[in-house]
This record gives C-alpha cells, sequence and structure tokens, in this order.
C-alpha cells in the first residue's frame, strides 16, 4: 500500500501538500516491524485524522454546495481507520486484547482502511480545494498544519467529531496523549512533522504567524 498522492502542484494545493507530506511521513504501514516506527505511525495518523476533523471537515461544511456524503464517507472511514489503529497499538503494547490477531492481518487490514479512507479524502480535498480563493487556501493550510502540532497522538474512535464536544475532545485528548508519550517512553512522537516545499507565496503564508512553523514542526506555543 503506497501513500496516495494528491493531484496538482503544490503551490496551488497548499492544503493538498501539507496532507500529502505528512501521509508521506508515515511510509508503508505493511513494513513497520519496530515499535519506534510503530508507534510514530500510530501518532502521524491520529494526528492527521484529528486535524482533519478539527479544521478541514467544519470547512468543507460550511460551503454553500457542501456535499455531506463527501463528508460523512470521511467521517465514517476516518473512524474505521481509527479502530484498526488502536488495535494496532494494543499490539505494539502487548495488550491482552489484540492477543487473538496476528500482526500481518492487523497491518492488512489498516492498510485496506487507509486506502478506502484517503480515495474518500483526496476526493473532498481536491472538491473543497477548486472552491477556495488562493489566499484562504492557504490560511486553511497553516490551520491544518497548526492542529497536528496540538492534535491526539492516539486513536480515539470513540470521540465526537462533530459539534462543540469534538473541539473539547482535541483539546483534552491532545494534551493527555502527550503526557502518556512522555510516560511510557514515546517522547516526540507528536511532533517533528514534515513540512512540504511550496513554491510560492502559499509557501510563506504557511509558515507566518508563528515561528514553529517555519521549517520545524515543534509544539505551537498557544
Amino acid at each position: 500500500m503506497t501513500v496516495d498522492r494528491l493531484p496538482g502542484g503544490t503551490a496551488d494545493r497548499p492544503l493538498a501538500a501539507f496532507i500529502d507530506a505528512t501521509q508521506g511521513a508515515v511510509g508503508e504501514v505493511h513494513y513497520v516491524d519496530e515499535p519506534d516506527s510503530g508507534y510514530r505511525a500510530v501518532a502521524r495518523l491520529s494526528g492527521h485524522l484529528a486535524a482533519m476533523w478539527r479544521t478541514v471537515y467544519p470547512h468543507a461544511h460550511g460551503q454553500p454546495d457542501a456535499d455531506g456524503h463527501l463528508r460523512a464517507a470521511c467521517l465514517s472511514r476516518a473512524r474505521e481507520v481509527e479502530w484498526t489503529l488502536r488495535l494496532f497499538q494494543c499490539q505494539l503494547s502487548g495488550d491482552v486484547s489484540a492477543a487473538g490477531h496476528s500482526a500481518t492481518a492487523v497491518l492488512t487490514l489498516l492498510a485496506q482502511r487507509l486506502d478506502s479512507y484517503r480515495s474518500a479524502e483526496r476526493a473532498l480535498v481536491t472538491w473543497l480545494e477548486d472552491r477556495l480563493a488562493t489566499d484562504t487556501r492557504a490560511k486553511l493550510a497553516r490551520k491544518y498544519h497548526r492542529a497536528l502540532t496540538r492534535a491526539p497522538t492516539r486513536p480515539h474512535p470513540r470521540c465526537p467529531r462533530t459539534g462543540p464536544l469534538c473541539y473539547a475532545a482535541f483539546w483534552v485528548h491532545g494534551r493527555w496523549d502527550r503526557v502518556l508519550d512522555t510516560m511510557d517512553s514515546r517522547p516526540g512522537v507528536g511532533y517533528g512533522f514534515p513540512m512540504p516545499s511550496l513554491n510560492d507565496g502559499a509557501a510563506s503564508s504557511a509558515g507566518d504567524g508563528n515561528g514553529h512553523d517555519r521549517g520545524s514542526s515543534g509544539p505551537v506555543q498557544g
């Protein structure tokens, strides 16, 4: 399973470029053979999914001709990915709840569900960026990237994805997960998200407003 590449140049589609860079950093989940790389993949994917429902999905919902079915498909498939990520995390930590599942079967299921989710996500992001002005695209990309640095680093499939509770859940899980990462000797798994190479003003715009967004994805000071 390879990472899907979103269409369009990075300069014209900064949000797609950020998402592509985040997903590309995960690599191929079939070949996760070290606990550290597994935990980092879980953190990357969990953070990406949370940042999407924290920033991108509400923006898509607010469009005049919003495609509710496509957004609903993304939310549903993302939850399936999170359930599988949780199972994968249990395997990595030696939890007895994952004892009846082979590593190969879990990684294969995760790859399948990621492919299914990414096809819907790719369509939604393309549809959304087609409707946004250039400066709005850059602002949304910056908002997504900033959310990554504050997002949960562990899957929370029961977490609300819509309504006011989703924002509170994002804040609580994002902070508590980082406490758990330190306690479980996983420091840094929620930091270091890659920056794509943007070739026009969108690049500088995506880094404006906070020094940590320029060439580094360390924690954003709130």
